[in-house]
């Protein structure tokens, strides 16, 4: 088995390299981790967030999942009903 000349070898590895950068351009990152979150919620519900609106949504949403981890990681006993039982 021969080798490719040096050359060779040189230029296809920044062709791979520019081939990379284009594709690593193509796909944008998302601005907030919450983002595909919304999305689907709002697609999910068949509303249309206009962009403007997009971070006062972001962070209500954000102070809803933290009051949410708070009630969900508060201790409660067995016994404890999850609604008010009403007995005659």
């Amino acid at each position: 088995m021969t080798r490719r000349p040096k050359k060779q070898r040189i230029v296809r590895k920044a062709a791979r390299t520019a081939k990379r950068a284009k594709l690593a351009k193509r796909v944008k990152p998302l601005a907030h981790p919450i983002d595909p979150f919304i999305v689907a919620g709002a697609s999910a519900l068949e509303l249309k967030i206009d962009k403007a609106w997009l971070p006062a949504v972001r962070s209500h949403l954000e102070v809803t999942l933290r009051h949410g981890t708070l009630v969900a990681g508060f201790p409660l006993p067995d016994e404890t009903e999850p609604a008010p039982v009403f007995e005659a």
